[in-house]
Parts: C-alpha cells; sequence; structure tokens
C-alpha cells in the first residue's frame, strides 16, 4: 500500500484501513459465541444441564489428539545444497535447540489449545514474541483479529490486518514511561476506557415474545434461571481497547506496525523490524478446514450442529419414554374423587389407597420399548465419526471382519486418509510457527553450542537460509507408527547407525541411552571384539605348533 507522508492524511489513513479490517468483527464474534455454546454444552444457549448430553465436546479433543500430540513433535532444520557443508556440523545442535525451545516455552501446549478451538472458531491465531529471556507464545481468538480482504486465504498474502486487545491504563503508562514516549501525558489524557470486561452480554438467554412495541416495549422474556457454568471472564477494572495493525509499505517493502487506542490515537507508528524481525509478521494462523475464497475457513463444530440437535432431541424422547415407563400415567375409575394423595400412594412403593367401591381400578399406560432403544442414537455418534473422517480402526474399536494384526493396520492405515490429510495441513501451521521461534532465537539468543566439529557458535552464526520441517510427521500419532516401522528396517539395512535409531524412535531418556550407547556399550562390544581376535589369533598360533 502507499501510505501517506503527511500526519493528518496518515492518521486518516490508518483509521480508513482500521475501519475496513474490523468490518465483520462484531457479526463474526456472534458466531464464535454460539459456536462456543455447541462446544462447551451440547446446545445453543447455556440451559438446563439436562436438556444435552454433549457429544461435540469429545469428539472434537479425539479428533484434534490425531492432529497433533505435543509430546512426540519434533523439527528438523535442514539446509539448501547453496549453503556450505561446514554448516552441516551446526545442524544437530540447532536441532536441539529448537526443540528444547518448543517445549521449555511452553508453545507445545499452546498451540494445542489453539488447534482445539480452531476446529470450533474455524481459525485461530498464534502471536509469537522474544521476551527478553525466550519465545513467548500466546493465543489470539478470531474475533480480535481482522483482515482487510475476507476473500483472500492465507495471511502472509494479506496487505493488511490488525490484532485488538485489551489493557489497563496503568499498563498503558507504565509501558509508555519505560519507552520514554515524547506524548506520554497526551496520549493518556485522550484514551478512553471501556468499561470493565464482562463478557455475559453475549449470552443468548432464550425466547424474547414481544406483546407491544409502543409507547415502550412489552414481552415476556424466557430465560433459564439454571444455567450451566459458562467459563468466561470478568474483570472490573476499565479496559482500553488497542488496536496492533500491520499495513504492507510498497516504499520500505515490508510491513509496519501502527499502534492504537480507542479512539483512534495513533501511540507508535514504526517498521516491523524494530520489533521483530525485518520481513516477518509475529502471526501464525491455525486453520485445519481451509477454503479457498474464504479467509477464516470452516468451523468444524458447524458441521456436527445438526447431528448434536437431531441427538438432543432423540435423546430426550428417550428420556420421556423411559419416565414414563418408570412412572406412566394412569385413568382412574370407579374412585368418588382422585385426590393428590391417592396418586402419589400409586406411585410410592408400598403405597396403600382404600376405596368403598369394589370396581374401582387404576390403568396404567405404559409405552412400548423398543428391543434396542439407542440404535438411532448410536448410527448418529457413526454419522459424527463419518464427518470428520475417523473410523472404528482409528478409534481403536476394531472392526468386523478383521483377520490379523496386518489386517488391522492395513485397514487403520487406508482408513486414516482423512485425518492425515488435515494432519498435513496443520503441520504447515507448526512449520511457520516454529520457523519463527528460531529466527527469533538467532535474532536475541546469545547462548553458546557446539557443532560436530567441536567448535563453539551462537545461533546468529548459523546460516539464515534455512527450513524448519516436521521430523517424520511426528505432530500426528497416525504417522508414528509408520515412521518407527521403516526406522527399524533402515536399521535393518544398515541404512543408519543405532544411535540414529535412537533419534528416531519415541521412547523416554534419550540422551542417556545414547551416552550409555558411546560411553559403554559400544566399547564393551570393541573390547569383546579385540579379545575375540586375540583368542582367534592364539588358536591360529597354537594350530600352527
Amino acid at each position: 500500500m502507499k501510505i501517506p507522508s503527511d500526519a493528518v492524511a496518515r492518521g486518516n489513513f490508518f483509521e480508513d484501513i482500521l475501519q475496513q479490517c474490523l468490518l465483520t468483527r462484531d457479526e463474526r464474534k456472534t458466531f464464535y459465541n454460539e459456536m462456543r455454546r455447541y462446544y462447551m454444552h451440547g446446545c445453543a444457549w447455556d440451559g438446563d444441564p439436562g436438556t444435552a448430553v454433549n457429544k461435540i465436546y469429545p469428539h472434537i479433543d479425539q479428533l484434534t489428539s490425531f492432529m497433533y500430540a505435543q509430546e512426540t513433535t519434533k523439527f528438523a532444520v535442514t539446509i539448501p545444497p547453496s549453503v556450505s557443508d561446514a554448516e552441516l556440523d551446526k545442524v544437530p545442535s540447532v536441532n536441539e535447540a529448537l526443540n528444547n525451545e518448543w517445549h521449555d516455552s511452553n508453545t507445545d501446549i499452546i498451540f494445542g489449545t489453539a488447534l482445539t478451538w480452531s476446529f470450533v472458531y474455524g481459525s485461530m491465531f498464534l502471536k509469537t514474541r522474544w521476551n527478553g529471556r525466550q519465545t513467548e507464545t500466546s493465543v489470539v481468538e478470531p474475533h480480535n483479529f481482522g483482515v482487510i480482504r475476507e476473500d483472500v486465504p492465507m495471511l502472509d498474502r494479506q496487505e493488511a490486518f490488525v490484532h485488538c486487545y485489551l489493557t489497563t491504563q496503568s499498563e498503558l503508562e507504565r509501558e509508555l514511561t519505560i519507552a520514554k514516549h515524547p506524548r506520554l501525558n497526551d496520549i493518556l489524557s485522550h484514551v478512553v476506557p471501556n468499561g470493565a470486561l464482562d463478557t455475559t452480554k453475549d449470552l443468548q438467554v432464550g425466547n424474547i415474545v414481544i406483546s407491544s412495541v409502543s409507547p415502550m416495549i412489552v414481552g415476556n422474556w424466557d430465560v433459564n434461571l439454571m444455567q450451566l457454568t459458562r467459563y468466561q471472564p470478568k474483570v472490573l477494572t476499565p479496559l482500553i481497547q488497542m488496536y496492533e495493525l500491520y499495513i504492507y509499505d510498497n516504499e520500505a517493502k515490508d510491513y509496519i506496525i501502527v499502534t492504537m487506542a480507542d479512539p483512534s490515537i495513533v501511540i507508535y507508528d514504526r517498521p516491523i523490524e524494530k520489533m521483530l524481525i525485518k520481513n516477518e509478521h509475529p502471526f501464525t494462523q491455525v486453520a485445519p478446514n481451509p477454503t479457498p475464497d474464504y479467509f477464516w475457513g470452516y468451523s468444524e463444530v458447524e458441521r456436527l450442529i445438526p447431528l448434536q440437535t437431531m441427538r438432543n432431541k432423540r435423546l430426550n424422547q428417550v428420556r420421556k419414554m423411559m419416565d414414563r415407563q418408570a412412572q406412566p400415567p394412569k385413568s382412574f375409575s370407579g374412585f368418588d374423587a382422585v385426590s393428590d394423595e391417592i396418586a402419589n400412594a400409586f406411585d410410592t412403593p408400598d403405597g396403600v389407597v382404600i376405596s368403598d367401591n369394589p370396581q374401582a381400578k387404576v390403568d396404567p399406560y405404559q409405552p412400548t420399548i423398543p428391543e434396542d432403544l439407542f440404535a438411532e442414537i448410536r448410527e448418529m455418534d457413526t454419522m459424527f465419526e463419518e464427518t470428520s473422517g475417523i473410523n472404528n480402526v482409528l478409534s481403536g474399536r476394531g472392526e468386523k471382519g478383521v483377520r490379523s494384526e496386518g489386517h488391522a493396520n492395513q485397514l487403520a492405515k487406508l482408513g486414516s486418509s482423512r485425518a492425515k490429510k488435515r494432519a498435513l495441513i496443520v503441520e504447515d501451521s507448526l512449520e511457520r510457527l516454529a520457523s519463527l521461534d528460531l529466527k527469533l532465537m538467532q535474532k536475541y539468543s546469545a547462548t553458546k553450542y557446539k557443532g560436530d566439529d567441536g567448535l563453539p557458535f551462537v545461533l546468529d552464526q548459523f546460516t539464515k537460509d534455512f527450513n524448519v520441517k516436521v521430523d517424520a510427521h511426528s505432530n500426528s500419532p497416525i504417522f508414528m507408527d509408520e515412521v518407527e516401522q521403516k526406522a527399524f528396517e533402515l536399521f535393518k539395512a544398515k541404512a543408519i547407525d543405532r544411535e540414529e535409531l535412537i533419534d528416531l524412535i519415541d521412547i523416554p531418556m534419550k540422551q542417556l541411552l545414547k551416552k550409555k550407547l558411546k560411553t559403554k556399550i559400544e566399547p564393551a562390544e570393541a573390547k569383546a571384539a579385540q579379545d575375540e581376535k586375540i583368542l582367534q589369533l592364539k588358536h591360529q598360533q597354537g594350530k600352527k605348533a
């Protein structure tokens, strides 16, 4: 974009771009709130716990587990042929540093959280920065994000996007004081706190029946007083709405970052390399169901809502049928009058009712219970799995006609193709996030490492021309058995040694095992081989004598 240089025109330009990026924010927030309620409670409102048995939550939990396993995910740094071979000596240490940083900074846990909620909302975002000691990754929900063109997928193709967040006046004052901002007092006098954070205003409370609108609205409000825990925060401290606007500057050929406070007060206007890395923005989009013409992707929960609604309806019908079976409706004949006491006596164990009329009787009307009452509900559960590409073998429930372990493995391999396709999409987000971690470590970390040649180095001395890949698709448990099987086949073919085999399979205490291999097992084997040679030599000499 061509950004004006005049201060007034520049400020108006920023405000216009901000409004364009936030065009659908309120609309999307309403949609996200509904998806959240279905994911958390299995229904469209936070109602009575007895109205729904939530199938969506465990289903999404299972689906996420196929896409990402934080304990097995490993990254491998590769360099192109154009880079000097001397850099290869540094690669093992760089790999270890990156994987340690991934786990030590809790990025592995944070990514798992973002992935789960990306199935709920369609997209989630991760923001990475350097906190002075290590990389720090935080989750950004999609309603706090906006792009200038929603018809263009992928964040790197956007000319402008914005991150919205809240801060307190004291936090803003502290940050401006530390930065020695020249307009500190002017900014603080103009910012307007929006009030305390209270997300309950987005609650869908039920139906509102309006009977009159003039001169005032009159009607009935159908609100459920037995609401579930909503798991949404409340903050009493007044908060300031902040905007971090990223715009691609045609002249600088890079993004600029514009930090603004409500109402439209520009606090910072600076190149991105002053805050992060040149030609790199800090955001990673996680969208497991991408679309070619909609930036935010599809929500997995939205696909499951019709099934959850059908399941809720059928389960409620089953519950009513069972209630009628346990306490059926009754007709009384021959009684002068049926009081509440008489009716209760017939529903009470060992209840006694005395009547003067010998023809008095009570006829219960019990419904006929089908032989397999939950057959249709099980079919609906199968539809859940079909929607997301999870079959019985992947779920660990087995399959009819499976004759052997090899047969089961073959079925799992063929049946996991849909899940693998999405796992590879998730893998791209992992690689982008890990690459950003390594670039930040190169720029800011002063930790020294040792290469295979024995020479010490810092990450900034490692080539900038590298690629980070998820090592052997280790992010998904679906691939792990295949990887380990191939690893043992390579070892049998003597294409790899025992130390490389340890690296390829998922086992605990890898460092200790490799150290024991080098310091105890291999020396003992070498000594045994040497002793064997000596014995053979003595034996041969004895024969000659």
